[in-house]
């Protein structure tokens, strides 16, 4: 029997490190919506700024199957100061994601890690290794 890993289509091609892995903080003491150990999960804390004029922002991605709306898109919180702010906890793997402000579908301006979407832009990625 042999086990193949397949990687998908622009994998490993986006700006960043090598294997594309964005740094995260490991899930302390419970398990995620998804049922998911709390041990093999990654909580990532999200921030998007510029974009205050906005009426709603949500993060969007592989994790919760490229959902447009939220839920089941996860839905962000806007500061005092302007900044759309939430977080995730991701399970084990590596994850493609975007933010939607309002209707518009950005890839996250702080994280240099991407791939290509098969669209004509750029998806974020984020690598959970607990």
């Amino acid at each position: 029997m042999v086990l193949v890993a397949c990687r998908p289509p622009g994998y490993g091609k986006g700006g960043g490190g090598g294997d594309d892995a964005v740094e995260v903080d490991a899930a302390a003491g419970s398990a995620d919506a998804s049922g998911a150990d709390a041990a093999a999960t990654c909580t990532k804390a999200f921030r998007l700024d510029g974009h205050s004029l906005a009426s709603a922002v949500s993060l969007t991605g592989s994790f919760v199957s490229w959902a447009g709306t939220a839920p089941p898109a996860i839905p962000l919180t806007k500061g005092i100061d302007g900044a759309w702010t939430g977080s995730y906890a991701f399970a084990a793997g590596m994850h493609q994601y975007k933010y939607i402000v309002d209707t518009s579908w950005i890839p996250d301006p702080t994280n240099p890690n991407t791939i290509d979407d098969g669209f004509g832009g750029t998806n974020s990625v984020i690598t959970c290794v607990p």
